[in-house]
């Protein structure tokens, strides 16, 4: 009984996080505020927003496993990092999900930019591949993306993405496309212990997506966060802790329809941008 179990639940999982094209590796901190990362700018920039790299000034890297409904064969393993260079950031991002049976494997790079100390732009290229057994092999694309961040105020965020605007195929098999997927967002910074968030996200062939999320810091080192999402009526909530350069993060999401998710990462951030001459 469980390996069908198994396999309809790992095939099932990519279903209800289709709306991210693909785009699956969002971070311990994006999970656990229901998805509503798109203002957000730390090193999983380049997963999240690419229009967002631009604001990372310090070198960073993200490591994260998210195990699914709590089956092995449904884990997601995750790397991001971000690197300032000259007067951009570069990001670099990958992940591989699933198992020998089914995998969705995803390498992506991009480039930001300030335009201004307000305003950033990026763009980034995703080279992802899905692998169905011996039987059926492999299928990959490249997939394109671009983002923008604008920062009106010192307590206001305001963000957009494009996913996939060339509607890359997948497969010729029923003209099978990589979803394409437009997101906006904003965020509001009560205070220096508490933000909000709140994204609009459409996949051209599901519902709209609300997204929202809440992080409040008690301490300097300490955050809290809870988050919803209304496509699969899924509930978020985490933890993180910062020491120096390092924070840890560890969160939970319950999905209405296939139960909890767990997920843990690490970030390392060292140096500053180096100032132009």
């Amino acid at each position: 009984m469980r390996k069908p179990l198994i396999i309809i639940l790992v095939f099932l999982s990519p279903i209800v996080l289709r709306a991210s094209g693909g785009n699956e590796t969002q971070g311990v901190r994006s999970l656990a505020l229901g998805g509503a990362s798109l203002t957000l700018s730390d090193e999983w920039s380049p997963t999240n927003n690419v229009g967002s790299i631009g604001m990372v000034d310090r070198y960073s890297i993200g490591l994260g496993y998210e195990t699914r409904f709590f089956l092995p064969e449904a884990g997601l393993r995750s790397v991001s990092a971000v690197l300032p260079l000259g007067g951009g950031s570069l990001g670099i991002v990958g992940h591989n999900y699933g198992f020998a049976g089914f995998a969705n494997n995803r390498v992506g790079l991009s480039y930001g930019r300030k335009l201004s100390d307000y305003v950033s732009l990026g763009v980034g290229v995703n080279y992802v591949q899905t692998r169905l057994g011996d039987v059926y092999g492999s299928r990959s694309n490249v997939v394109g993306e671009v983002g923008m961040l604008v920062m009106p105020s010192d307590k206001i965020v305001l963000a957009a993405k494009v996913y996939n605007p060339t509607r890359s195929k997948l497969a010729d098999f029923n003209d099978e496309r990589i979803p394409t997927v437009l997101s906006v967002a904003g965020q509001y910074m009560f205070s220096d212990k508490v933000s909000a968030m709140s994204e609009i996200e459409k996949d051209i062939d599901l519902p709209v997506n609300l997204k929202s999320g809440i992080e409040y810091s008690p301490a300097e080192e300490i955050f809290i966060r809870v988050g919803f999402a209304t496509l699969q009526t899924s509930l978020g909530f985490g933890v993180g802790y910062k020491w120096k350069d390092l924070q840890a993060d560890v969160s939970a999401n319950w999905n209405q329809n296939l139960g909890y998710s767990s997920a843990i990462s690490i970030a390392y951030r060292f140096g500053n941008r180096k100032k132009q001459e």
